[in-house]
Order: C-alpha cells, then sequence, then structure tokens
C-alpha cells in the first residue's frame, strides 16, 4: 500500500487509500494463526505542516488456536491505526527524534510494514476460547473442557517425592 508523497504535499488536501493485505505470509510463521480471509486497510492521508498524518481502520477475521485446550476460534479485528510520517531527504538523518514522528526519505511510502506491525501488535501471546478454560489434562490430553478425564494431575516437586512416597506409605499403614 503505497502513499505517493509529492502528489499529497502539492495537493495539500486528504487522500483516501483502500486496499486488502494479504497477511498469509506474516501469519506463517505464527503456529495456529491463520487469516480467514484479507485484512481490510482504510486509511486516510493528510499533509499537516510539512508532516504526514496517516489515519484509519484495519479490519479483518484470523482464525486462532486457544493455547490452553488448542480449540479453534475466530477472531474479528478492527484495529485503528495512527501515525505520523516526517519525509526527510534521503540520506540524511532526522536530527529532533521525536518517537511518535517516523522519519522516512523517498516520494513514496509504503505503508503495509506499519500495518502488518500493528496487526502483530494487537494479536494476543496466548488466545483463549474462554476465560475459563481448563486446557488439556498433561498425561491424557483428553480437553478437560468437554469432560473429567480421571488421571491424577497432581504435580509433586520431584524433591519432595521420597516425602510423599514416605507419607503414602505411612498412611496405607493406619488403614
Amino acid at each position: 500500500m503505497q502513499l505517493e508523497v509529492q502528489s499529497l504535499l502539492a495537493r495539500g488536501e486528504p487522500v483516501r487509500l483502500r486496499e486488502s493485505l494479504d497477511v498469509v505470509p506474516l501469519l506463517a510463521g505464527m503456529r495456529g494463526a491463520e487469516p480467514v480471509g484479507p485484512m481490510e486497510a482504510e486509511l486516510t492521508a493528510r499533509p499537516a505542516g510539512g508532516l504526514i498524518e496517516v489515519s484509519g481502520r484495519l479490519t479483518g477475521r484470523i482464525r486462532l488456536a486457544c493455547s490452553r485446550c488448542l480449540t479453534p476460534l475466530e477472531e474479528t479485528y478492527d484495529i485503528p491505526y495512527a501515525e505520523t510520517f516526517k519525509p526527510v531527504p534521503e540520506g540524511r538523518e532526522d536530527k529532533e527524534e521525536d518517537a511518535d514522528i517516523v522519519p522516512f526519505s523517498g516520494s513514496r511510502l509504503e505503508l503495509r510494514p506499519y500495518l502488518e506491525s500493528e496487526l502483530l501488535l494487537h494479536l494476543p501471546l496466548a488466545p483463549l476460547c474462554d476465560e475459563a478454560c481448563r486446557g488439556l489434562c498433561p498425561e491424557c490430553g483428553q480437553n478437560l473442557n468437554e469432560r473429567e478425564c480421571g488421571c491424577r494431575r497432581e504435580r509433586i516437586d520431584p524433591r519432595l517425592e521420597a516425602l510423599r512416597k514416605l507419607l503414602d506409605g505411612g498412611q496405607q499403614e493406619d488403614h
């Protein structure tokens, strides 16, 4: 998604940009995440005193896997986007370092990497099908949201295993 900077600055009026972004390559390295379709970007770029303000939305659906039980779920994303860019001559660095302003050089501004970064920031690190998801049994793999499996799941610190055996043996003698 390219913005023609020179024509935007020459016109002095906002420019609307709309494009479908294929994010399959972006999500290819993420296990359990795949787009249901392309992400739609609707942006408005406007000149603002030597700067370029780009704002709008990135929308679409992504299929994820619950991080606890691996159940597939589809999430709808409607991500607001706003970024301010500052054109700088090629080969020169911007002396003023403002974290809110992104310097760039050239007559065209490629917005796709910025939109992709925004999407990645909005994806959950550990997606959940439900806050109360009980996950999978670590012993047999049963989805504990569907039914109990009967496995013994108490975790004993391996350093205390001998003490547990001693206590289990002592309880059996008392009965």
